[in-house]
């Protein structure tokens, strides 16, 4: 794919079913992740201003929020699973929207967003493992990194990362560059 300016990119909208999404055949990007683990701050990244929503409160996003990169390709921002502050199960909301949004033809990859302080936990290795009985890429993401060790920092990509069989993950913290995972997106356009 020629050259993709992340910056020229804008809000959509944002849907509660995929059967909503846009209608203009562009590629997506989904970026999934447990609540709170940082997936608006990271799109306000990639995309280089503030763009997506970000609250301190877990459990805020419940739509599936489009992002038009571009012109090219739709960075699709998801609702976060496992436990919430109020104490919701939001599990069971996940999966009802998002099993029918993984057979979406027009998914071209999933960014699976890991607390990097608490490695890849049982829900997030089962949501790469079905990502990957799918065939979806997933390209793994560590956030929360800027207090690890270079240490923790190894361990995260060769332990943590061998437990989905990828070969690489790419880390996102408030100093961490991302024209890599930039250049992996746009590797699975």
């Amino acid at each position: 794919m020629a050259y993709v300016d992340f910056s020229k990119s804008k809000y959509v909208l944002s849907i509660p079913e995929y059967s909503l999404r846009p209608k203009d055949n562009k590629g997506e990007v989904v970026i999934l992740g447990r609540s709170n683990v940082g997936k608006s701050s990271l799109i306000n990244r990639l995309l280089g201003h503030t763009i997506a929503f970000s609250s301190k409160k877990a459990g805020k996003t419940k739509l599936l929020s489009y992002f038009l990169v571009d012109n090219r390709f739709y960075l699709v921002d998801s609702p976060g699973y496992g436990y919430t502050a109020y104490g919701n199960r939001e599990d069971d909301f996940f999966a009802k929207m998002m099993e029918p949004y993984f057979a979406n033809p027009l998914l071209k990859a999933a960014i699976l967003l890991v607390d990097g302080r608490r490695g890849i936990q049982k829900d997030e290795k089962e949501l790469g493992d079905y990502l990957l009985s799918l065939y979806i890429p997933l390209i793994v993401v560590f956030t929360k990194c800027d207090k690890l060790t270079q240490k923790d920092i190894a361990r995260l990509k060769k332990e943590e990362l061998d437990s989905f069989g990828v070969d690489k993950a790419f880390l996102s913290s408030p100093s961490s560059p991302l024209e890599d995972l930039r250049r992996e997106i746009l590797a699975n356009l």
